[in-house]
């Protein structure tokens, strides 16, 4: 393989380079990305729910997918990966265990882990992933092939210029409840980042500004010279949804992949995106 490459460079061919973010994860709540089933410390065991095995399919095909493609390929875990629930409000997890979380969280990983080059581990927050978020630390020091922060294996914020591409990466941001108002989330988000960078850092702006938490897409298309994207997730609808009265959306589930080549990328927003299936839902009949 390292021929291979040295050759390729030798020839003056460019390789091209493959980000792929995903995020909100919540992997140990019922309702989220989980492995078919698992051992817990106690001799029982947990297994996936159908909707579970949907997206364990999901991720699943999305990795085998991304395996196939020639390359360099960067990993952007980007925050609430696991799920603590530290302010005790949801009885939706697998377990309460720490160390069984962390193997589950990893054994959930595999699929990923088997066909990307490089791993960069976005802090999500305190409430799903503990203090200091110290369970995706934990788990970024676990892994070997991590990009590290200067003091830390994960980031809070990571801006990395990757093939030649600036990205600026962070979990959190705001994004409206109404169908109407949440798309403009990215836009927002594009503006912001310009705004920062130009006004308050006097830098360059970033390429792609990436940001999650709302488990809900949105992309600024071509208005502003940063293209921003707010992520899908990778879990079902929790009883908090239904709290805030979301019992009628439907999650957005996948995966965002940015092909770069000769300082340019390709993006394609329905490239691993993946919906549920919804079945009738006029079923009850009295």
């Amino acid at each position: 393989m390292l021929n291979k490459i040295i050759g390729k460079i030798a020839e003056g061919v460019e390789m091209e380079t493959h980000v792929i973010v995903t995020s909100d994860h919540h992997i140990n709540s019922t309702v989220s990305l989980c492995v078919p089933s698992m051992n817990l410390d106690d001799g029982d065991s947990h297994r996936a729910s159908r909707p579970q095995r949907a997206l364990w399919e999901s991720w699943c095909d999305m990795w085998q997918e991304v395996g196939r493609l020639p390359g360099r390929k960067i990993a952007v875990l980007n925050g609430d990966l696991g799920e603590l629930d530290t302010k005790r409000r949801t009885t939706q997890l697998v377990t309460h265990n720490k160390a069984t979380i962390m193997a589950l969280i990893l054994e959930t990983l595999t699929p990923m882990l088997e066909v990307v080059d490089k791993v960069i581990v976005i802090r999500g927050t305190m409430a799903h992933e503990g203090k200091s978020q110290w369970m995706e630390e934990a788990i970024a020091k676990d892994l070997d092939n991590t990009i590290p922060d200067t003091n830390t294996q994960s980031w809070y914020h990571c801006r990395a210029e990757i093939a030649g591409l600036k990205f600026d990466l962070a979990h959190h941001t705001g994004m409206g409840r109404l169908p109407w108002t949440e798309k403009n989330a990215a836009n927002k988000l594009a503006v912001q980042v310009t705004y920062h960078y130009l006004n308050d850092l006097r830098q360059p702006v970033p390429d792609i500004a990436i940001r999650s938490h709302n488990h809900r897409y949105a992309d600024s298309g071509g208005n502003f010279d940063t293209f921003a994207v707010c992520t899908r997730a990778w879990t079902l609808k929790t009883e908090y949804i239904y709290r805030i009265g979301g019992e009628l959306s439907i999650s957005d589930i996948g995966g965002h992949l940015f092909s770069i080549r000769d300082g340019a990328y390709s993006y394609d927003p329905n490239r691993f995106k993946y919906e549920p299936k919804v079945g009738r839902v006029w079923a009850l009949k009295i």
